[in-house]
């Protein structure tokens, strides 16, 4: 008991150090390094403008081609995810434009330029990403023709998509509901298989899935921790910062990996005017050091969608156009459509490519207003043409045999193999991620102290409870047949009182347990799911947040040790009672994670519950293990946990009065084998052990599409 207290009073003293060290940290004014003269502030917009020259990949000689691949220190990904996003800061990303700023329709350049030289956090964040993502020598393109999806019933998604997206390049693709957006950006990061057509990086044809730690995905969903950073985010329950300030963590987390091509899901949607241009500024700066961005955008405000450079349009899955962004309204008034004066033209388009064009054409048919006749339009004078266009598309049809043209330059062999040793390079050891995902995991517990504590108190009741129930018999929960010549002598028998306190214990343990051990993956499913599609080890993060658990599986078990064995006060000695109760609450949270990889989160909590109680029942109790071998059935008991635990209780609540009783009779009444604790409690381990494993095959074979 006294060991208890002194464990709860440093814990304690710990969680109120760490919130003091927290609450000075947050009141201590921002501070900002010098990033250098201004010389070097000149240097470095000179780098974004030299760097925005879009499809240009520059030849090296061979003396700076050996110096393109960045050190490790510089270009290694410290497990992205496990290392930036369990530490990375809000306010570097929340910190690049104030909130009450407005933006001019069409002045990016300047207000990029104004941000690097008035704002720290923007020169601090252009810096750091220019210095590591090291793009100019290589980058990502992508050339694709003739693209297709079908879906598995034979729906086609995606048709006869072709295009090109350079390095560098800043990309928006519009389309309506169904239009085959979302499908057309998978399938380009690898994370769904074309049917048909072909894909090209850096004009070879190549496995995007091997590109992972180049590329950043950032969902629509906002998918972030609500307990990590400096400054929390908080969740949709308990929200903390405001949804701009959360979309733009939910991007810097994938910038924090430095990619070389960041595909971007709505990224602007549901918020206000400044937020959406304060990301679009951000998207624009990162593109102009060499990172191509592809964004999908769904009715845009007029400056987003001019603060695209390249414009994608689709319908019913296939291309109507692609090209700029400054040329798409002359192509359409080519074809015989009006753009309002005061009409947002992001808003007449996406009329005019989901078939509901006539409105803006004065005697134009049915037909030639169709998407099946856009469709057709481009295909003849835009889709294989130059990407140097004319004001207007009105000239003469460019042949096919132009369309290599219109291609990506090919990377030579010597960067293909800088990329291979970049890619390598990228992403921290085995270890290293396990230690990030056991400490991302440890601050989460940290700081949602109070459902922590609770499990432990929950773990404490549990003991009070079954303490409780064995409290009136003061510790004597066997009566057996004294040995002879006293035989004569034995009064009633009581075989059943110790295997009941072992039912009734594994029981309380499985209800105590159960849900919190649901909760360890059953909550996270969405950001394992990204975290996987960006290249890291699912075996690292398993691992570690498999460590994390011992600490609140020790101290629950503890805790409901102290309490039950001073109300109960069975024979069995302490360190005995509280190894088989930590063994037993071990393969209640391994249960819980097999139940939290094939139930939904919602029925996850209650599922455990019961699914703890059926392997508590199977203890050897009621029936009880000496029927059940009867039955031959005592193989399938002992594949539950309940048996090894109750006989372990059995065994250790016994074995101190064989002195007096015959043990060998109350052995085989009841079923359980005698002297063999050790055993139990290995078994018990390795029970545990088994459900882990099943759940971690569970976790990389269950939707194993989205971990792409």
């Amino acid at each position: 008991m006294g060991a208890m207290i002194a464990i709860d009073a440093t814990l304690g003293i710990l969680v109120a150090i760490g919130f003091c060290i927290s609450k000075w940290r947050k009141s201590r004014p921002k501070r900002y390094t010098t990033l250098g003269g201004a010389g070097d502030g000149a240097d470095e917009m000179e780098l974004l403008h030299s760097s925005g020259k879009k499809g240009h990949v520059p030849q090296l000689s061979d003396s700076s081609r050996r110096n393109t691949s960045p050190s490790p220190s510089s270009m290694a990904r410290p497990a992205t995810s496990y290392c930036r996003r369990a530490s990375g800061r809000v306010d570097n990303m929340d910190g690049f434009v104030d909130d009450d700023e407005s933006m001019s329709l069409y002045d990016d350049d300047s207000r990029l330029e104004e941000d690097f030289h008035t704002n720290p956090d923007f020169q601090r964040f252009m810096r750091s990403m220019s210095r590591t993502i090291e793009t100019n020598s290589i980058g990502l393109s992508f050339d694709f023709e003739g693209l297709g999806f079908h879906a598995r019933k034979g729906k086609a998604i995606l048709k006869e998509i072709t295009g090109t997206m350079p390095r560098g390049s800043c990309w928006g693709v519009m389309g309506g509901s169904g239009a085959g957006k979302s499908t057309f950006v998978n399938v380009l990061m690898g994370k769904m298989t074309t049917t048909s057509g072909s894909i090209k990086i850096n004009g070879w044809t190549k496995d995007m899935s091997k590109y992972k730690k180049l590329v950043g995905y950032v969902p629509q969903d906002d998918i972030v921790f609500p307990e990590l950073t400096h400054s929390r985010v908080g969740d949709a329950a308990h929200p903390i910062i405001s949804g701009g300030q959360r979309k733009r963590v939910n991007i810097g987390t994938e910038l924090a990996a430095a990619p070389m091509a960041i595909f971007l899901d709505e990224p602007t949607s549901g918020l206000d005017a400044t937020s959406a241009a304060t990301i679009m500024r951000l998207l624009k700066a990162v593109s102009l050091l060499g990172v191509t961005t592809i964004a999908i955008i769904h009715q845009p405000r007029e400056q987003i969608f001019y603060g695209f450079d390249h414009l994608l349009l689709l319908a019913q899955g296939r291309s109507v156009y692609s090209g700029p962004t400054d040329n798409v309204m002359n192509y359409f008034e080519g074809l015989g459509f009006a753009f309002p004066q005061r009409a947002n033209p992001a808003d007449t388009l996406i009329d005019i490519i989901t078939g509901d064009g006539a409105q803006y054409t004065v005697g134009a048919s049915k037909w030639e207003t169709g998407v099946s006749h856009l469709v057709d339009e481009w295909r003849k004078q835009g889709q294989y043409s130059t990407r140097d266009l004319p004001p207007t598309f009105g000239g003469p049809i460019v042949n096919r045999d132009r369309r290599r043209s219109n291609q990506s330059q090919n990377s030579t062999a010597e960067q293909e193999e800088s990329l291979k040793r970049t890619m390598r390079k990228r992403g921290a050891t085995w270890p290293a991620q396990v230690y990030y995902c056991f400490k991302r995991a440890m601050t989460q517990q940290v700081r949602n102290a109070t459902s922590f504590f609770f499990e432990i108190g929950v773990g404490g009741l549990a003991g009070v409870v079954i303490g409780l129930s064995a409290f009136a018999s003061n510790g004597h929960l066997f009566q057996g047949i004294y040995h002879p010549p006293f035989t004569l002598l034995s009064s009633a028998v009581d075989y059943a009182s110790t295997p009941q306190i072992g039912l009734l214990g594994a029981m309380a343990i499985g209800l105590a347990a159960s849900a919190p051990g649901f909760w360890i993956f059953g909550e996270e499913k969405l950001m394992y799911y990204r975290e996987t599609a960006s290249g890291h080890s699912r075996s690292a993060y398993y691992v570690g947040k498999l460590l994390s658990t011992l600490l609140r599986i020790g101290l629950s078990s503890l805790h409901f040790t102290v309490f039950f064995g001073i109300l109960a006060t069975p024979l069995i000695s302490f360190p005995k009672m509280y190894a088989a109760n930590m063994m037993y609450f071990w393969c209640i949270y391994g249960l819980a994670s097999v139940v939290s990889m094939v139930v939904k989160r919602e029925d996850g909590p209650l599922i455990a519950v019961l699914a703890s109680l059926i392997i508590g029942v199977l203890g050897g109790v009621a029936p009880p293990l000496s029927k059940v071998k009867t039955w031959h059935m005592e193989w399938f008991w002992r594949s539950s946990p309940g048996v090894w635990f109750a006989e372990a209780y059995f065994t250790e609540n016994l074995m101190p009065l064989g002195y007096l009783y015959q043990l060998e009779l109350a052995s085989d009444s009841v079923g359980y084998t005698l002297g063999r604790f050790g055993l139990d409690i290995w078994v018990l381990f390795l029970i545990g052990v088994v459900y882990r494993i099943i759940a971690y095959f569970g976790l990389i074979m269950i939707h194993r599409d989205k971990q792409r």
